[in-house]
Parts: structure tokens; C-alpha cells; sequence
């Protein structure tokens, strides 16, 4: 296996093993459900936005180790960013998963980048967004995001 496809490996276990900010928090400003109805992953996110900045980040929900992965890597990355740069981390991050494009790293997504690997199984890549897409449609005040287009 290539170092790229190791680090791939080790970064899923890892935070699927010990994901960060999982569970639902006493407090937040938002939060919105994903669900992909395909595989049956099924996701919460919290954020507690102050001033513009996302001061924490949690998930909850049931889901795959990639799901699990992607998830707490998304909170880790996005606890202290503006809602603005969220917002673009979140369509570098589409760009990053889509299989058709040749982005294959996004400097400016650090260690996220790690779950790319997830595009060697296309079935696999809406469980690695499916948090993100939550995420995202939170921040704009919605309730339910979904992979589906």
C-alpha cells in the first residue's frame, strides 16, 4: 500500500476508534441533521456559532467508520474558523471527494486531506460529505442535508 493509502487507513481508524467532539453538547446555535438513505448513516450536527466564529463543533449520530472519520475531522479542522471560511472549506472539501475532478489535495484542508483516499471507493465517498453537507446546511439555518442530489 502506498504512504498516501496508509495514511488513509491509520487517520479512519484512529478517529473512528476515538472520534473528537463526538456527542451532543449542552449548548449550541445550530444543528442539522444528514442522512443517506442509501447506506443508512445518519448524522447530527452542532455548532455553537459566537460572533461569526464556530467556538465548538459536535456530532452524534450512527454511522460507518469513514462517516465517523470524516466527521471528527471535520470538527477538529473547523473549531475556530469563521463561518465564511467553513463555508469554502466545505466546497473545497465536495471538490476534494468528487471523483471526476483531478484535485487529489487541498493544501489549506491539512490533515482532512487524509480521508481522500475514500475516492478509491466511489460507493463510500457520500458517507465520507454526508457530515459536511450537515454541517454546511446548518450554518445556513437548515434543519436536514442529505447526499442525494
Amino acid at each position: 500500500m502506498s504512504q498516501l493509502g496508509d495514511l488513509y487507513k491509520q487517520v479512519v481508524l484512529e478517529h473512528n476508534r476515538h472520534p473528537r467532539h463526538y456527542g451532543a453538547p449542552a449548548h449550541y446555535t445550530h444543528k442539522a441533521e444528514g442522512l443517506n438513505a442509501i447506506c443508512g448513516d445518519q448524522v447530527l450536527v452542532f455548532l455553537n456559532v459566537v460572533d461569526d466564529t464556530i467556538a465548538s463543533i459536535h456530532f452524534d449520530g450512527e454511522s460507518c467508520a469513514i462517516s465517523t472519520a470524516s466527521a471528527s475531522l471535520m470538527c477538529e479542522f473547523l473549531t475556530g474558523k469563521s463561518v465564511s471560511e467553513a463555508h469554502r472549506h466545505f466546497q473545497q472539501f465536495c471538490r476534494l471527494m468528487d471523483k471526476n475532478t483531478p484535485v487529489e489535495h487541498v493544501p489549506e484542508l491539512g490533515q482532512v486531506n487524509a480521508i481522500a483516499g475514500v475516492r478509491k471507493f466511489p460507493t463510500r465517498i457520500k458517507s465520507a460529505t454526508l457530515c459536511w453537507h450537515a454541517m454546511n446546511a446548518a450554518l445556513d439555518g437548515k434543519e436536514f442535508a442529505t447526499t442525494e442530489k
